[in-house]
C-alpha cells in the first residue's frame, strides 16, 4: 500500500462508493429493542420486482420463494390452477402489445397453466438461485472477530480502544502488533493511513480496480458479512461512533496486508426469457401472486362491504388495543363475552416519549423508530409506597448485580473454564432443576412488567406541561377516532410478553413501543386523559368526555393472553365492581384464546389449559413459547363494524377508523404514513426470513450464541445474523408463516386515498412499489377496487378458495413431530 496520503477528493469518492455500496439493506437494530424493518429497505422506491432483480442478489440472497417450492404449493392444491391462470393473465401485456402472450391468454386454465410450467427456461430452480458468496475466508474471520470486540465490547475477551481510536483506529493498533499476522503484513497495517476514509482510498488505489467498478466491488466485499454491515449502519444512524466507511477500511486494509486481493465479480448470468416472455423475477411475481391470492381474498371475504349501522346501546366499557395481529383474537372472544366495545390503536398510544420504569437502569425510547421522542417520562412511587418501590428496586438491582458479578469472569482471558470449574457444583442441581421442573418456576420479574407492581405512578405533570399534554390528547382521541367516549370504561391496553431464556424477547414485545412493553405508554396516555385541566381544554376544541368516563391502563400478556390492569386506583371504590366483571370476562377470553392458539403451538395441546401455556413462556429450554406475529397478512383500517364477530384468524392488523369523522383526511393521512408503514416493515421482515432463511432469517435458535445486545451467531464465531430465526417462522414440518405481502384495506373515499399518496411519497412507493396490496371498498356495495399504478381497478374475489377453509400451517401429526 503506498505511505502517500490520497487527496481529498479520492478520500471523497471512496466514501461515496461504501454509501452506494451499503445502500442495498437496511439497519438492524439488535435484540436490545427488536424492530422488524424490511431488510432491503433502501430500494423501496424502487419498487418490489426491483428489489428481487438487485438488492437482493447484491446480498446472495433469494428474494422470492423457490419455484420448486412453489411447484409443490400448486401439486398439494394450496394454489388452485384457477388462482395460477389467473396470475399469468394478468402478468401478460395488454392487448395493445399482440401476439403470442396474448394468444395464449385466451387458452383455458388449463391450458394456460401447462404451458407456463412448460415454458420455463432452463431449470426452473435455478433460474432465481441468488450467487451465494464464497464460504468465509480468512479476512471474513478476522473481520467478524473484531467487529465482536469493538462492536458488543461486553463479549469481548478484553477491552479495546475503540472509545479512544475509534473502529478503525483501534483495529489498526491492535492488529500492527498481532502476532498471528505476518510481519510484513502488520507493517503494511501500520504504514497504512490513521482516518478511515484515507485508509479506504489508500486500499481501493492499491487494488488497481477501475473508479466505475469500486462500488459494486465493495457491494460484494460488504455481502460477505450483511449482518455486521446493517448493525453497522444502525449504529452509525444512532450513535454514530461507526460508519460503514470504518468497516471497509479494516476490510480493505487487511485484503492488502494479507496479499488478498478483491474476488473477482462473477460472470454475469444471462436473463432467459419464458415461453410467454417473462424473466425469471416476473415469473417469481406470478407465483407469488397466485400463492396470496387465497390468503387475501379470503380475509377480504371476510369484511363487510359496508359498515353495519349499530343501534345497539352504549357498551360497559371499551377497550382499545394495540394494532399487533394477537390482538384481533382476544378482541375477537372478549366481545364475545358481553357488552364491549373494542378498538385498534398503535401501541404507543401517541405518546413520542422516552420512558424510565420505576427499577429501570435507563430510560428507552418507548415509541416508533419513525418518530423521536419529544419527552422523559419517569416512574415514580405514589405517597406512601415508598417501601414497596425501594423493596422492588432493591430486588432488581440486586439480581443485575449478581448477574453481572457472575459475567464478570468471562470478561477475563483464561477464566471462564476456571470459573466453570469452581461454580458447576452449585449451578448444576439449579440447572436440572430448572429442566426436570420446566416452566414451574415464578414468573420473572422485568422492570416495565405490570404484574405484581407496587403503587406508582408516572411524572406526566414534570415532563409535559398542560398544553403539551392537551395536544398530546387531541392527537390521541382524534386518530382514535374517539371524539365522543361511548363507555364509563374505557381501558386503554397495551401488550408484553413474558417469556425467560429467549434472546428475542424484545421481539415479541411492542414494536410500536421501540420493542419494550406496552402498559407505561397506556399508563401515561390514561393518566393524561384523565386529567381535569386537560379534559376542560378539550371541550373548548369540541371534545367533550363525560365526567363519569374513567380512562384505565392495562397490558395484554401475549403469551398467557391475561390482561392485567394497571393503576386501578383511578376508579372509584364504588365501581370496582365494573372492573371485577371486566376482569371475569377477560379471563373467559384468554381460555378460549388460548384453546384457539394451542392448536398451532408445536407440542401443546388444545385441552392443556391457559395455565399449560403460560409455563410454556417461563421454560428456559422452550423455543416456542408463542408464534408472534408469524403468518400476518393483511391491515384493515375502517371502523370495528366492519370485522366485528368475524375470525380473522389473528392475521390481520385492525386499526381503527372513522372516515365520516376524518373530513381533513389528517388521521387518514397519520395511519397510511405511520402504521402502514410499520406493518409492511413487520410483514417484509417475515416475508423475506421465510423465503430465504439462510441470509435473511436468523438460523435455529438451539445453536445461538449471543453477541451482548447486538444480536446471535450461529454457533461460535461468523456474521451476525439478521431477520427472525427459525422457530417464528416454521418448524421441522415447514413454513409454518406464508410469505404473502401485506393485503391494505383501507375504508375511506378513494379522493382522500388518493390525496394522500400523491402527498406522501412513502405510500405512494408502498402502492406502487407493489411491497402492499391496497384496496378500497367499491362504488357499488360488496364490491372492491384495488389502487394501480395507473388508477383503480375492479378487485372482484373470483376464486372458489375465498369461502373455503385455509390451508392450515400444520397438521397435529406435523406439529408433533416438530
Amino acid at each position: 500500500m503506498t505511505t502517500l496520503l490520497p487527496t481529498t477528493a479520492r478520500i471523497l469518492r471512496a466514501r461515496a462508493d461504501a454509501e452506494i455500496a451499503a445502500n442495498v439493506i437496511a439497519p438492524y437494530y439488535g435484540l436490545d429493542a427488536a424492530i422488524a424493518v424490511n431488510p432491503v429497505l433502501p430500494s423501496l422506491r424502487a419498487g418490489m420486482p426491483a428489489a428481487l432483480r438487485s438488492a437482493a442478489p447484491a446480498l446472495g440472497a433469494r428474494g422470492s420463494a423457490d419455484e420448486r417450492w412453489f411447484r409443490a404449493q400448486l401439486e398439494r392444491g394450496r394454489i388452485s390452477t384457477a388462482e395460477l391462470a389467473a396470475a399469468i393473465r394478468a402478468a401478460l401485456p395488454s392487448p395493445s402489445g399482440a401476439g403470442a402472450p396474448l394468444a395464449l391468454a385466451d387458452e383455458s386454465d388449463g391450458a394456460l397453466v401447462d404451458g407456463f410450467l412448460a415454458g420455463a427456461p432452463g431449470d426452473a430452480a435455478a433460474t432465481a438461485a441468488p450467487h451465494r458468496a464464497a464460504a468465509p475466508d480468512e479476512i471474513d474471520e478476522r473481520l467478524t472477530r473484531w467487529c465482536r470486540a469493538a462492536l458488543a465490547p461486553e463479549a469481548a475477551a478484553w477491552p479495546v480502544p475503540v472509545a479512544e481510536l475509534g473502529f478503525y483506529g483501534a483495529w489498526r493498533a491492535v492488529a500492527s502488533v498481532d502476532a498471528s499476522i505476518p510481519r510484513s503484513g502488520r507493517r503494511r497495517i501500520e504504514d497504512a493511513p490513521t482516518a478511515a476514509g484515507a485508509a479506504l482510498a489508500a486500499a481501493l488505489e492499491a487494488t488497481g480496480l477501475p473508479a466505475d467498478e469500486r462500488a459494486a466491488a465493495l457491494r460484494r466485499e460488504l455481502a460477505r458479512t450483511p449482518g455486521w454491515t446493517a448493525y453497522v449502519r444502525w449504529r452509525a444512524e444512532t450513535s454514530g461512533d461507526v460508519e460503514v466507511v470504518d468497516l471497509l477500511a479494516v476490510r480493505l486494509t487487511l485484503r492488502d496486508a494479507l496479499g488478498a486481493p478483491i474476488p473477482e465479480a462473477p460472470a454475469e448470468a444471462r436473463v432467459e426469457r419464458d415461453a410467454l416472455g417473462l424473466d425469471p423475477v416476473e415469473r417469481a411475481f406470478v407465483w407469488q401472486a397466485a400463492f396470496e391470492a387465497r390468503v387475501h381474498e379470503r380475509l377480504l371475504s371476510r369484511v363487510r362491504a359496508a359498515p353495519a349501522t349499530p343501534a345497539d346501546p352504549a357498551p360497559g366499557a371499551h377497550l382499545v388495543f394495540c394494532i399487533d395481529v394477537r390482538s384481533e383474537g382476544i378482541r375477537r372472544h372478549l366481545e364475545a363475552q358481553g357488552d364491549y366495545a373494542t378498538s385498534g390503536f398503535a401501541g404507543f398510544f401517541g405518546i413520542a416519549a422516552e420512558v424510565e420504569p420505576l427499577a429501570a437502569s435507563a430510560a428507552s425510547a418507548a415509541c416508533p423508530v419513525l418518530l423521536t421522542p419529544r419527552y422523559r417520562v419517569s416512574e415514580r412511587p405514589v405517597p406512601g409506597a415508598w417501601r414497596g418501590a425501594k423493596s422492588l428496586v432493591d430486588r432488581l438491582a440486586g439480581g443485575r448485580a449478581w448477574r453481572s458479578a457472575l459475567k464478570a469472569p468471562d470478561s477475563v482471558a483464561g477464566a471462564p473454564l476456571g470459573w466453570a470449574e469452581v461454580t458447576g457444583w452449585l449451578w448444576g442441581p439449579v440447572a436440572a432443576g430448572r429442566s426436570i421442573l420446566a416452566g414451574a418456576a415464578t414468573r420473572g420479574r422485568r422492570a416495565d412488567d405490570p404484574a405484581g407492581a407496587p403503587a406508582t405512578l408516572f411524572d406526566v405533570d414534570s415532563a409535559l406541561s398542560v398544553d403539551d399534554q392537551l395536544a398530546t390528547a387531541e392527537v390521541i382521541l382524534r386518530t382514535m377516532g374517539m371524539t365522543e367516549p361511548d363507555a364509563p370504561l374505557i381501558v386503554l391496553v397495551g401488550h408484553g410478553s413474558t417469556t425467560t431464556n429467549n434472546a428475542y424477547r424484545t421481539a415479541l414485545d411492542c414494536g410500536a413501543c421501540g420493542g419494550h412493553r406496552g402498559a407505561p405508554n397506556a399508563r401515561i396516555a390514561a393518566a393524561i386523559l384523565n386529567s381535569a385541566s386537560v379534559r376542560a381544554g378539550l371541550a373548548t376544541r369540541g371534545i367533550d368526555i363525560p365526567a363519569e368516563t374513567v380512562f384505565l391502563a392495562a397490558e395484554h400478556d401475549t403469551v398467557s393472553d391475561a390482561i392485567t390492569i394497571v393503576d386501578s386506583s383511578s376508579l372509584p371504590a364504588e365501581r370496582r365492581g365494573e372492573l371485577d366483571a371486566l376482569l371475569a370476562d377477560a379471563a373467559r377470553a384468554a381460555d378460549g384464546l388460548q384453546a384457539e392458539r394451542a392448536a398451532e403451538l408445536p407440542g401443546a395441546r388444545a385441552a392443556a389449559g391457559r395455565s399449560r401455556l403460560e409455563r410454556r413462556g417461563r421454560d428456559w429450554a422452550q423455543v416456542y413459547p408463542e408464534w408472534g406475529l408469524a403468518r400476518n397478512a393483511a391491515i384493515i383500517i375502517g371502523p370495528r363494524s366492519r370485522t366485528a364477530g368475524v375470525d380473522l384468524e389473528r392475521r390481520a392488523f385492525l386499526h381503527s377508523y372513522d372516515p365520516e369523522a376524518d373530513v381533513d383526511g389528517q388521521a387518514l393521512e397519520t395511519i397510511l404514513t405511520a402504521p402502514l408503514v410499520v406493518a409492511h416493515w413487520i410483514n417484509a421482515q417475515y416475508y423475506f426470513s421465510a423465503v430465504d432463511p439462510e441470509v435473511f432469517g436468523a438460523g435455529s435458535k438451539t445453536v445461538h450464541n449471543l453477541v451482548g445486545g447486538a444480536g446471535v451467531l450461529t454457533g461460535p464465531d461468523g456474521d451476525l445474523r439478521i431477520g427472525l430465526p427459525w422457530q417464528s417462522i416454521g418448524t421441522r414440518a415447514g413454513l409454518h408463516h406464508e410469505p404473502v405481502r401485506l393485503l391494505a384495506v383501507v375504508d375511506a373515499p378513494l379522493e382522500r386515498i388518493d390525496d394522500i399518496i400523491r402527498r406522501a411519497d412513502i405510500v405512494a412507493d408502498l402502492v406502487h412499489g407493489d411491497w402492499v396490496v391496497l384496496v378500497a371498498p367499491g362504488a357499488e356495495p360488496g364490491t372492491w377496487v384495488r389502487r394501480m399504478r395507473e388508477g383503480w381497478a375492479p378487485y372482484p374475489l373470483t376464486t372458489s378458495t375465498s369461502a373455503a377453509k385455509a390451508v392450515t400451517a400444520a397438521t397435529p401429526d406435523q406439529k408433533e413431530a416438530a
